[in-house]
């Protein structure tokens, strides 16, 4: 008994405490304030254009934030133990397409049937979304999307992969890499559905 009050003593004294003490909180990440507008945006004044929620694994449908060692074990994602997303990652991308390219950014009423704007659709299903070490020292982001275009009695269908260097082998760096494989994604399906839709009319001229 004397024992026991003795170290009880003692961890009071240093400061230490018999329950184990709580894991620091983890450093939370999104993909930050949108770039600025390019000069000469992709012609999207034609098109309305509708973003489903975007589609994910379950595994992938968390905040983790997953990086793979390609050069010991690529078929294993591993989560970072400090570091994860504010929301889940396909939330994140739901909520950057619809801010950069859904409906129209001047949200201007127009009368239906006069100069009415193509309605399209946009169905997506996020098949990639990590931070791959091809070395202890280097590594990359990559995001692969596959996605669904429908509107105007038709549909197509394309895989986006972007790929982009980490500046640093670091959850940061991981962050910093697949921010920018999002903000190139939303450019180049802006480029595709106003191709597609310009592609649509040519064809239709034609017949």
């Amino acid at each position: 008994m004397r024992q026991l009050t003795l170290v009880l003593v003692m961890c009071a004294l240093s400061g230490c405490g018999l329950l184990p003490s709580r894991a620091p909180p983890k450093t939370e990440f999104d993909f930050g304030p949108e770039p600025n507008a390019p000069a000469d945006p992709a012609p999207l004044s034609q098109v309305q254009l509708m973003v489903y929620d975007v589609g994910a694994p379950t595994w992938m449908d968390g905040t983790a934030m997953y990086y793979r060692l390609a050069y010991r074990n690529a078929a294993v994602p591993l989560p970072y133990a400090d570091s994860e997303w504010v929301m889940s990652p396909p939330a994140l991308l739901t909520a950057r397409l619809r801010s950069s390219i859904a409906v129209q950014p001047d949200a201007e009423a127009r009368p239906v049937g006069v100069h009415a704007s193509a309605v399209y659709t946009l169905h997506s299903d996020l098949l990639e979304f990590e931070q791959i070490f091809d070395t202890p020292g280097r590594s990359h982001g990559v995001l692969r999307l596959r996605v669904t275009l429908e509107g105007e009695g038709m549909w197509t269908q394309r895989t986006f992969t972007v790929d982009r260097p980490a500046p640093t082998p670091t959850a940061a760096g991981g962050v910093t890499a697949l921010t920018e494989c999002s903000n190139e994604l939303v450019r180049l399906l802006g480029e595709w559905v106003a191709a597609s839709h310009s592609h649509l009319h040519s064809s239709a001229k034609r017949d």
